[in-house]
């Protein structure tokens, strides 16, 4: 998992914006996982690969979907922006030789969240929402919060995320309510 090397690769599959996007996640991942005791190489590599997918067409997330006999449920088949999560863990695992569920996991969980997120996920996911080319109303809290307490700054941007989707009227995918209720039983009930 040679950084470097995953970088030049990436450069030549993604705009110049969501590569310093890539870039920048895999910087925040990486200090979050030192933060909270993890393994700041595969932060690195999760936050780096997980929107390897983002940039490609319809046609070619589809493609890969039937390809890989990726399963898709009904909500996602109705919010093709949510593909390219799953087809960016199968490119990860192809194109870039990631053999770790859990770094393939957390690259799959990062749009959405997950019911059960691991450390990496909960990782991942914040990185992504916190970087610093994200701009929405409140994330200077949630970064705040990510300096604090993990759990917290996942559940703020789970709330801030959902009520994005709310206030346009866009579907929810139930797996990102079963994340929401989730961490909020570890903040609010330990």
């Amino acid at each position: 998992m040679d950084i470097d090397l995953i970088k030049k690769r990436l450069k030549e599959m993604l705009g110049e914006e969501r590569l310093e996007h890539s870039v920048n996640t895999s910087k925040v991942a990486r200090k979050l996982a030192i933060k909270y005791g993890y393994d700041a190489g595969k932060a690195e590599v999760a936050g780096l690969l997980h929107d390897c997918a983002k940039d490609l067409d319809y046609k070619t997330l589809e493609k890969v979907v039937l390809e890989y006999n990726i399963e898709l449920d009904e909500i996602i088949r109705k919010i093709p922006k949510l593909l390219h999560p799953l087809v960016g863990a199968v490119i990860a695992k192809k194109e870039f030789n990631i053999q770790d569920p859990v770094i393939l996991k957390a690259i799959k969980a990062h749009s959405t969240g997950v019911a059960q997120m691991s450390l990496l996920d909960k990782i991942i996911y914040l990185s992504d929402k916190i970087e610093p080319l994200r701009n929405m109303d409140g994330v200077e809290e949630v970064r705040k919060m990510a300096e604090i307490d993990l759990d917290r700054a996942v559940l703020m941007a789970l709330d801030k995320g959902l009520l994005y989707l709310i206030s346009k009227g866009s579907l929810i995918h139930p797996v990102s309510v079963e994340a929401r209720n989730n961490i909020l039983s570890k903040v609010v009930f330990v």
